[in-house]
């Protein structure tokens, strides 16, 4: 399934690049619609943020079925309620999308607009006190054609502030900056701020669920644990199989918007390594595009078209803070110095012709306003320094081997099986590693169990990826701070992140607060929870008839355009 952006100011997981991204993606080369091999590639600056050429709604044909791959259902993960925290898988979210309401959407460029199909204006009417006044489209409807009204969307965010009350949420630190929610009628509501709070816009990209889920605490919970919330979307779920792992949607009914184009929509979870002979097979009609010989396949499918864009999922090595080796942040420092990230770049992206470009930040992405090489200038590469940390921590190097109290440094990296990306990611630090004379081992397990592996923090390292959103700064908190925060894989933190995250939050200024985060980036290399790698951009095959889907860096899906060339 392509990792196409969870732009809600939720930070989400992705194996595929696993989505959270797990896997290590690349580019194929050749220009935005090119099947040219990698001899042919772009260069990083000229990586289009779409990859694909729009196809005007008239100029599509009626009808037609998309067939498409997900890794992990939401009957896999536990949820089909979107705004709940088992949900917080770019999987379930692809899957979930085309039944979704936002009161906004990604524009191109990154940028975000109020969705007319479910508010006719959303905007910042006072900065002090800071308000936020939503006025709705009255048309829309849940899929019963009940209306979506002002009490849904308060009811939804209420509910999405009662973590601490046993709701089981998607964290985000906006949902705690929010102070009240007030309706003013049917159609229209205001959102305030007791302080300034700098992603207000996150609200746009919250999914909206009808009240009388929102105000049953066990209903949100577990109520849709097998079974979908009513669609507030262009379709509708139309039959769950969950023993062929199948699930057809078609067009809503009760839709007010521009009628969608296909007759019907599937998903079908295909293990990540059979995606790309299910693809050559027909058996899905797009295919991310993750490895060489997933690429060496899509060219020879007769009508397939490769499509390349920028992407905003980064690839990194996260450690287990709360148990050996890594509860010592000297041995943290010491394994990130070692990596060698720039040839685990190169083994990811330059056989798909991508540019073997390095993550250095743990908040933007290289070409985002704010990005700095954070790691580079506060940690770097040096074996050296990397062996003195050690030693300070008083591990002792003899016949190739640090020892202390009678055990030997050595760490295992969690893999999910069959993922190549992820497996070749570990491969490239069991190498690097060698070099400090640290032993790494692989630790396979069951593609479907890996985040339950992750979540309940049994490994000592993985890695995987995050897959980025267009409110960075706050996006990114709920991953550091608090320590128990249920995104904190690494389980630990820095007692600095809370305040600088909440100066970040609050200020207006763009330069200014673009200067806290990188002090807040800062802190994070201080103590290491994680590596950066390397971004990647998003390669993607899809048939040749198939318009407005495929890889885009920040623009949201259209479900309404998307169908086949007449």
């Amino acid at each position: 399934m392509l990792r196409k952006k969870v732009f809600a100011g939720l930070a989400i997981l992705s194996v595929g690049a696993l989505a959270l991204a797990g896997c290590a993606a690349g580019d194929s080369g050749g220009g935005n619609t090119s099947t040219g091999g990698a001899s042919s590639a772009p260069t990083a600056e000229a990586l289009p943020l779409v990859g694909y050429e729009a196809v005007a709604y008239d100029d599509l044909a009626d009808g037609g079925t998309l067939n498409l791959s997900v890794n992990s259902s939401p009957t896999d993960e536990g949820s089909w309620n979107p705004n709940h925290a088992l949900a917080a898988n770019v999987d379930v979210q692809n899957l979930l999308e085309p039944t979704l309401g936002n009161l906004g959407t990604v524009e191109e460029d990154g940028s975000w607009a109020p969705n007319p199909d479910y508010a006719t204006s959303m905007e910042l009417t006072s900065e002090s006190p800071q308000v936020v006044t939503i006025k709705l489209n009255d048309k829309a409807v849940f899929e019963d054609g009940t209306p979506i009204t002002a009490d849904d969307w308060k009811s939804t965010l209420v509910a999405l502030q009662g973590a601490e009350s046993g709701y089981e949420v998607v964290p985000s630190s906006i949902f705690a900056a929010i102070g009240s929610i007030d309706v003013v009628s049917p159609t229209e509501f205001t959102v305030s701020f007791p302080e300034p709070y700098a992603d207000w816009g996150n609200l746009a990209l919250i999914p909206v669920l009808p009240k009388a889920i929102n105000e049953n605490k066990d209903d949100f919970n577990t109520g849709y644990a097998a079974k979908p919330v009513p669609s507030a979307g262009p379709y509708v779920i139309d039959k769950i199989d969950n023993d062929a792992k199948i699930y057809t949607m078609k067009p809503n009914p009760n839709w007010w918007g521009q009628k969608p184009k296909l007759e019907s929509l599937t998903f079908k979870v295909i293990a990540q390594e059979s995606l790309p002979q299910a693809y050559a097979n027909d058996e899905v009609d797009a295919l991310e595009i993750l490895t060489p010989d997933a690429l060496e396949t899509a060219q020879t499918k007769a009508g397939a078209v490769v499509e390349r864009s920028g992407g905003v999922t980064w690839a990194h090595v996260t450690f287990n803070g709360t148990a050996e080796p890594f509860d010592d942040v000297n041995v943290r420092k010491a394994v990130a110095m070692a990596i060698d990230r720039e040839t685990i770049a190169r083994v990811a992206n330059e056989p798909l012709g991508a540019p073997a470009t390095v993550q250095g930040q743990w908040t933007f992405m290289p070409g985002q306003a704010g990005y700095v090489d954070t790691f580079d200038e506060k940690v770097g590469s040096d074996l050296d320094k990397a062996k003195a940390l050690l030693e300070e921590s008083g591990w002792t190097n003899a016949d190739g081997k640090w020892t202390k109290d009678g055990k030997t440094l050595t760490f295992a990296v969690t893999v999910p099986a069959g993922t190549q990306s992820n497996i070749n990611r570990a491969l490239g630090v069991q190498d690097s590693l060698k070099k400090l004379d640290i032993e790494v081992t692989l630790n396979e397990v069951p593609s479907e169990n890996y985040f339950t592996n992750i979540d309940a923090k049994d490994f000592q390292a993985v890695t995987f990826g995050w897959q980025g959103t267009v409110f960075p700064i706050a996006s990114a908190e709920t991953l550091y701070t608090p320590a128990d925060s249920p995104q904190n894989y690494p389980g630990i933190t820095d007692d600095r992140l809370a305040d600088l995250w909440k100066k970040a939050n609050a200020e207006l200024d763009p330069e200014a607060r673009i200067k806290i985060a990188n002090e807040i980036d800062e802190v994070i290399a201080d103590y290491m929870p994680s590596v950066p790698i390397y971004p990647y951009p998003e390669v993607v095959a899809v048939d040749e008839k198939v318009a407005n889907y495929g890889t885009a860096t920040f623009q949201s899906n259209d479900w309404t355009l998307i169908g086949y060339t007449k």
